[in-house]
């Protein structure tokens, strides 16, 4: 394949090495949410000393709210962004995360914190209509699982930084410095996006930003509210809220129950519960670029959903020692780490990589309504059915996940 200096093929295939660059920029500004997002817990012990309130009520001011504003924003974003177009729909979502870390660092009390988190969740609300969208165009079909594999590997990578990296900065200068990291990173990705996001130039083959074989997908999608309401769109939205709500319900109760009832120490606590999240870093990858080659994406979510329902049994009979729950915990990864890569190359397969964008706001707002609900519901279930118990449950939605997935027909 020939290039030219700009690096776009002049041989009319629509690849371009841009496209890396593309990818590059949405996967460091992917990463300014959950950054902003893991930054607040490992601060709670010291926040609860410094403003004098309960454990309860500082995951209020900064969890919570959080999830509610990723709820308040999803849905009326993916409305908007087409108007704005996937640079300056990143632009507003990395500008308001920013606004939000600025506020909750410069205004530590409870309120400041409350509405600090509050704006980030708006931005965080914003989070996944214009990646999709920019790797959209600029990626086809068949590399559309290995970008947004390694897209979605945003999440668990930092929250491993954030878990190696906090304690360091805390140590070092304090746990107001945490908070500093947050916004400087925000800052940084904003500025990196605002730099390199820009739209491919026209080679022919993908007239009005998609590509001529996808165009008949594209145009029976003519508004963005055909697309927003694409019966194929939320079935695969129920898979996702099920996949995020198995992960958050079961990673934030993980730590309490190791420490308080396994007697496990706090590190290994915290390292078992960030084991799960940290295999996705590379099955997702490995997972789309799977699908890509065998032209599916609904297998992956399928199996997914059902090894993960078929795994939650498995809590009752692990016993207190750390490494059972350790390979259970990797083995959960694995199963997890299968769907983030072909959920989020759906969209363009469902609606057309035109309307991908705005379509994955409804993605967003399932996390926000898993986030607002999983932790919620799983530590209210601990009292009456127990800590097993409670753990199990969180896979009891991926019932819905498979029969969601079963009827998905029109995702290949």
């Amino acid at each position: 394949m020939v290039f030219s200096l700009r690096g776009e093929s002049v041989q009319g295939n629509g690849r371009y090495r841009y496209r890396w660059a593309i990818l590059f920029a949405a996967f460091v500004a992917g990463m300014a949410g959950p950054i902003t997002l893991f930054a607040m817990p490992p601060l709670f012990p010291a926040l609860t000393t410094f403003l004098g309130i309960s454990l309860s009520d500082i995951g209020f001011a900064a969890m919570t709210s959080f999830g509610l504003g990723i709820s308040v924003m999803a849905i009326p974003f993916a409305i908007l962004s087409p108007r704005l177009g996937w640079k300056t729909a990143g632009i507003a979502c990395l500008g308001t995360m920013t606004l939000g870390a600025l506020t909750t660092t410069g205004f530590p009390t409870f309120w400041g914190i409350f509405a600090g988190r509050f704006i980030a969740g708006l931005g965080f609300g914003m989070a996944f209509t214009w990646p999709v969208g920019a790797l959209s165009v600029w990626f086809r079909r068949d590399e559309m699982g290995l970008a947004t594999g390694i897209w979605s590997t945003t999440l668990p990578v930092s929250g491993l930084l954030i878990f190696v990296l906090a304690p360091v900065l805390i140590a070092s200068f304090g746990w107001i410095s945490v908070l500093w990291f947050s916004l400087l990173f925000a800052i940084a990705s904003l500025a990196i996006w605002a730099f390199l996001a820009k739209q491919p130039a026209d080679d022919g083959t993908r007239p009005g930003g998609y590509y001529a074989e996808e165009r008949s997908v594209c145009l029976s999608h003519d508004c963005i509210g055909s697309a927003f309401f694409d019966r194929g769109m939320w079935l695969v939205a129920v898979a996702w809220f099920a996949l995020n709500y198995y992960l958050l319900g079961i990673t934030s109760l993980a730590p309490a129950y190791f420490t308080t009832v396994l007697g496990f120490s706090l590190p290994a606590a915290s390292a078992l519960a960030i084991l799960p999240v940290s295999m996705i870093i590379w099955v997702a990858p490995v997972t789309g670029r799977v699908s890509d080659r065998s032209g599916t994406r609904r297998t992956f979510i399928l199996a997914s959903m059902a090894a993960g329902l078929l795994l939650c049994p498995a809590v009752f009979f692990l016993g207190p020692g750390l490494l059972p729950w350790a390979l259970f915990f990797a083995v959960l990864g694995i199963v997890w780490g299968m769907a983030p890569a072909t959920v989020f190359a759906s969209p363009r397969e469902i609606v057309g990589p035109e309307h991908a964008g705005p379509a994955s706001g409804i993605l967003n707002l399932m996390v926000g309504l898993a986030a607002l609900s999983a932790p919620l519901i799983t530590g209210s279930l601990v009292p009456v059915i127990g800590w097993q118990g409670a753990l199990a449950s969180t896979a009891l939605p991926s019932v819905a996940g498979v029969v969601a997935m079963v009827r998905a027909k029109r995702l290949k």
